[in-house]
């Protein structure tokens, strides 16, 4: 983008979001006026270009100078070849990865450099060298610098709007957008910048975040986190949530929120050090392997250490964080664990970590092993009560210990002989952290909590939950404290930290004995029967039996199998265009032996999704099994190695397993983000219930909801269960909405989009059956309605949207709340048109891929790149035989087919002169010019910024309506066949002029050259192949980044100018013109040039 010229406007000026006008440029200028205040030095990027003694390369960013200067002033004790060699270091590539370069420089960055050298005394010194002071921000430099080019060899070049310099290392980079802009989104910034991360690695190398905003909304991430978990910062100073859409608000808007949230200088050095993690990247999902806190994450863990170190001074009781599941808990315990390690008022602590379940503890566990750079330390995980009492008492610092609850528990003797746990440690420094601490064990004293006192008693107990703590559960309450802090079901949708989940009940009866309360019998038949006598044992097998009896009755089992293939058949078509696959999905069946009934029915109805191999099929069953099983569920009972492969399978998008049918097993603590439907038949109740729910409501590439379909009661027990959550949540009901939502909101859009379209004849054309391509025809007429600039609906002001940009708005939202309910029998009952209700919807979605695809086609013409969600959405498109049918070649849709535009007769222009869509031939028209052009012109600056600002000049006055249709469909054509006679227009010369020739031709030959110089054409044809020699002979590799080397260039060009007696007054501008096209094709003759 182009910088403005002129002073800024001043943060007193009409507040941005209510101004429009607002462009990029302007909202560079106040991001830049905002972090002066927060104290970073403002510069020009050109001022630090290479040449300038501050930037080394064109691909890199790194400001050489600075970073010397930061490496003496913070190790003075290094000699002068030390500090160069830590220097090259930092600054030396091993590779072109963006990844494990990033990752490696973050290793630099908040550890140092490890360094070995001899001093001059003989002595080997192995300092660790320290790139940026952590301790005391005022140590370091803070340099924001706007309009940064980047250069490759092939002549491309990048621009970033702002970059964020810490002792000359570029940190952060910040993209702007105007608001105003329509195809200026967040997700077409987030997109840019993944084109900049494969096209300039080495440019990412130390980059921590990445901040996309186009005024009125800002959210950052790391250069690999996908957009869906790109976050606002959209908290005060303190952590409070700020709604900056709120009527009547007149705070900082998003932007400068985000700027002050992220960049003040203390808080973005401990974002920098302690918040940004490198688990390996998920399966099929490249962008997942670097981690940066969200806000709330940001607060939670400070206020989690803050508690830990008051209470290890007094009462152990550190508290309770309660954070909706799918926020990012496990991480916020990896951040929390990692800080209160360093923290000197804690003297290097032991840190236990305490789940109740193996399968939680495993999963916790990989997520701390993953995260053993952050940690500093390696976790280790422990396997018996008695290694763990053995561990405990021998360590006397640091450490990372795993286990479960139950590992606390009393030996057999200890009980028969009444003892209390065992004295373990009696240190101060040992802190305890429970996940879930809402579970049925803490809730007497005299249970494992106790013996956890016992065992530890001057320990400090911090507990982290998905749930709230029940108000029943008083004696929980009693042995960790009270909330540190709550981040709840509807502010983590709001934020985008997880998505809603729908509730669509699906009963299938089930006839209960009159006194049998099937929650009861739930809770009585999945009672853990460990540490159980043999009579509590006896009991929990009858009551699971009569459970086998109720819920796994024949004919129930094979409607439920009829009714789960159907649905699912459906939903999985449906929720591709979102995720780009079909998904998966968990059935929760009420015991392990219905588990195996329902694989079974449905394997007798589908034998293709079944396979003995533990790495194929498209359904698995898993469960906890038991040496005394019984055959048929031995069969399905896995080791430990293979639960491990199945897990793995059901988070990777890719992989053909589809269904994981469950009891127990993987209801809590598992995290498989494609997991988008759960099939519930079991009357769960209570924090497990909504523990459960939490399995679909994981944030994944474009998913927007996830659905519970409800085969057992489930209404109720969802009520009572958010009985104990927030106001706001039991008002929103964020988990388990009832599905009446969605189909309210279904009819909503119909009404609406029913109303933007009120101006065409869409009806009367979808009823036109008496034309072969009828449906084609209706959807070219209705896509060429909605885009038209002379429609009414479109000649609207920022920040009013044009008409085609609401009815894609709205046709989103359509399809989304119509893959939620679009197999409910709540819409069937609601509609008693339904035939008519499916017919326009799918035109409706239709019509809107035609409006994705058209838009998609603009862009790509621009050599812009496409959003990963519309990138799938397309994909999906085109695996669908329907749409692919449908919706084929743009250009044949537009009435253009396979016409040489170059070579129209007066025949086929009158034709397209006619079209019954001349605003989609014109886009069309465009498209192809646009093409052609940057094919011809590609390394010709002069010719491609003429023949750009013609086709921007002619298409601005077309919608702007000084031009009809036929005319700028006459006037395209024209400038169709200059460009394509652009390719050989280098022939007329004697001898043809090279392409490179020809454009150092058009850089001598502007504002007419031609008429001034003696000689004409001729002359400048003969200065052009005498610059093309002189060039190609006399370049080397450093002509770009070294100031000097370009000085001598402008002379050696000069001279070849004066030989043939060029204007002096048009000398200057045309070796400028000269230089900028050597740019463009330099790298044509010196590949290795930066």
């Amino acid at each position: 983008m182009t910088t403005e010229n002129g002073s800024a406007p001043t943060a007193a000026a009409t507040p941005a979001h209510l101004d429009a006008k607002m462009t990029e440029s302007t909202w560079e200028h106040l991001a830049l006026d905002e972090l002066a205040q927060l104290a970073w030095e403002t510069k020009p990027g050109k001022d630090l270009a290479p040449g300038t003694g501050h930037r080394r390369d064109w691909d890199d960013l790194i400001l050489h100078d600075e970073l010397q200067a930061a490496i003496e002033k913070l190790n003075p004790e290094l000699t002068a070849t030390a500090v160069h060699e830590a220097l090259r270091i930092a600054t030396d590539p091993t590779s072109r990865e963006a990844y494990p370069e990033n990752k490696q420089a973050h290793e630099h960055l908040t550890t140092g450099i490890r360094l070995t050298y001899t001093d001059e005394f003989g002595a080997e010194q192995t300092p660790t060298v320290r790139l940026v002071d952590f301790t005391d921000p005022d140590a370091n430099s803070y340099l924001a610098v706007n309009q940064v080019t980047v250069r490759d060899t092939d002549g491309s070049h990048r621009r970033f709007d702002i970059v964020l310099y810490v002792n000359g290392l570029p940190l952060a980079v910040i993209e702007l957008k105007s608001a105003s802009d329509e195809n200026a989104t967040l997700k077409s910034a987030h997109a840019q910048l993944q084109t900049y991360v494969s096209e300039f690695p080495i440019a990412f190398r130390y980059n921590v975040l990445c901040l996309v905003s186009d005024g009125i909304t800002a959210k950052y991430g790391t250069a690999f986190t996908p957009y869906e978990h790109f976050a606002p910062w959209n908290v005060d100073h303190e952590g409070k949530p700020v709604d900056t859409n709120e009527p009547g608000y007149d705070g900082l808007d998003a932007l400068n929120l985000a700027l002050h949230g992220l960049f003040t200088q203390d808080r973005f050095l401990s974002l920098t050090r302690n918040f940004v993690n490198f688990p390996p990247p998920k399966p099929g999902e490249p962008l997942t392997g670097k981690r940066i806190a969200k806000p709330h994450q940001y607060f939670a863990v400070n206020k989690a250490v803050d508690a830990v170190v008051e209470a290890a001074r007094t009462n152990g009781q550190a508290g309770v964080v309660w954070h909706t599941q799918g926020a990012g808990k496990s991480e916020e315990m990896v951040e929390t664990a990692a800080l209160v390690a360093r923290h000197p008022a804690l003297n290097n602590p032991t840190i236990v970590v305490i789940t109740d379940r193996n399968d939680l503890d495993d999963q916790l566990y990989d997520t701390f092993l993953d995260s053993e750079t952050l940690l500093g330390q390696k976790a280790h995980q422990i396997d018996t009560r008695e290694e763990l009492r053995t561990e405990l008492t021998r360590r006397n610092v640091g450490g990372i210990v795993f286990t479960t609850l139950q590992k606390f528990g009393l030996s057999k003797e200890e009980k028969d002989a009444g003892k209390s746990h065992p004295l373990l440690s009696e240190r101060r420094n040992i802190l305890v952290i429970v996940d879930e601490a809402h579970r049925s064990h803490y809730d007497s004293l005299d249970g494992y909590a106790r013996h956890l006192r016992d065992a530890l008693p001057y320990a400090t107990l911090l507990a982290f939950t998905g749930t709230p703590i029940s108000k029943a559960e008083a004696d929980t309450r009693a042995v960790f404290g009270e909330y540190i802090d709550i981040y709840d079901l509807k502010r983590a949708v709001d934020d985008g930290a997880t998505v809603r989940v729908f509730h669509e009940p699906r009963v299938i009866k089930v006839d209960l004995p009159k006194d049998v309360d099937p929650n009861t019998l739930d809770e009585q038949a999945n009672t853990l029967t460990e540490g159980m006598d043999d009579a509590e044992r006896r009991r929990a097998i009858q009551y699971a039996t009569t459970m086998n009896t109720l819920y796994g009755a024949e004919d129930r089992i094979a409607k439920l199998a009829d009714d789960l293939i159907a649905h699912w058949e459906q939903r999985r078509e449906l929720v591709k265009p979102d995720i780009g696959a079909p998904g998966k999905a968990m059935i929760v069946c009420a015991t392990r032996e219905i588990c195996v009934r329902v694989f079974d029915a449905l394997a007798e109805r589908r034998p293709g999704w079944v396979s003995d191999e533990v790495d194929k099929g498209v359904m698995k069953i898993v469960f906890h099994g038991d040496r005394s099983d019984p055959e048929h569920l031995r069969k399905h009972s896995l080791r430990k190695s293979q639960q491990k492969v199945v897990q793995k399978r059901a988070k990777d998008p890719d992989d053909e397993l589809e269904l994981l049918i469950v009891h127990s097993m993987l209801l809590t603590g598992y995290d498989a983000p494609p997991i988008h439907t759960l099939y519930m038949d079991r009357p769960m109740q209570g924090a497990n219930l909504m523990q459960a729910l939490a399995r679909v409501n994981r944030r994944f590439r474009g998913k927007q909801d996830g659905l519970l379909v409800g085969y057992a009661p489930l209404t109720d027990n969802l009520t009572k269960a958010l009985r104990e959550y927030s106001d706001q949540d039991r008002k929103d009901q964020t988990l388990g909405a009832d599905i009446e939502r969605a189909v309210t909101e279904v009819k909503n859009e119909i009404a609406t989009i029913k109303g933007l379209l009120a101006g065409s004849r869409w009806k009367e054309w979808l009823a036109d059956t008496g034309r072969p391509d009828s449906r084609k025809r209706a959807l070219r007429l209705t896509a060429d309605f909605l885009r038209d600039p002379k429609n009414p609906g479109n000649k609207v002001e920022p920040p009013a949207k044009p008409l085609s940009v609401r009815f894609k708005d709205s046709a989103a939202r359509l399809d989304r709340f119509y893959r939620v309910c679009a197999m409910s029998k709540e819409i069937a009952e609601r509609c008693e048109d339904m035939d008519d209700w499916r017919r326009d919807i799918a035109f409706f979605s239709e019509v809107r891929a035609w409006m994705i695809k058209l838009d998609a086609a603009q862009r790509e013409a621009n050599g812009e790149p496409l959003s990963a969600e519309v990138q799938r959405y397309l994909q999906a498109l085109a695996a669908s035989v329907v749409d692919a049918d449908e919706i084929t070649d743009l250009y044949a849709e537009a009435g253009i087919g396979r016409l040489d535009i170059t070579r129209l007769n007066e025949a086929q222009l009158r034709k397209l002169e006619n079209s019954e869509t001349p605003h989609l031939v014109t886009e069309a028209l465009r498209r192809m010019i646009q093409q052609k052009m940057r094919e011809v012109t590609k390394h010709n600056v002069v010719r491609n910024e003429s023949f750009t600002e013609r086709l921007n000049d002619l298409m601005r006055r077309y919608m702007l309506q000084q031009l009809t249709s036929a005319q700028v469909i006459a006037e395209l054509a024209a400038l169709a066949r200059e460009v394509s006679a652009e390719a050989r227009r280098g022939e007329r010369f004697d001898p043809p002029l090279t392409h490179a020739e020809l454009a150092f031709y058009d850089a001598v030959a502007h504002r007419d050259m031609a008429q001034v110089m003696e000689g004409g054409d001729d002359t400048l044809a003969e200065i052009a192949r005498a610059l093309v020699k002189d060039i190609q002979k006399n370049l080397s590799v450093d002509w770009l980044s070294r100031e000097p080397v370009r000085a001598k260039l402008r002379t050696r060009i000069r001279r070849v100018l004066a030989m043939f007696d060029y204007p002096p007054e048009e000398e200057r501008e045309a070796v400028d013109l000269v230089l900028k096209q050597m740019e463009i094709v330099a790298a044509l003759w010196a590949p290795a040039a930066k």
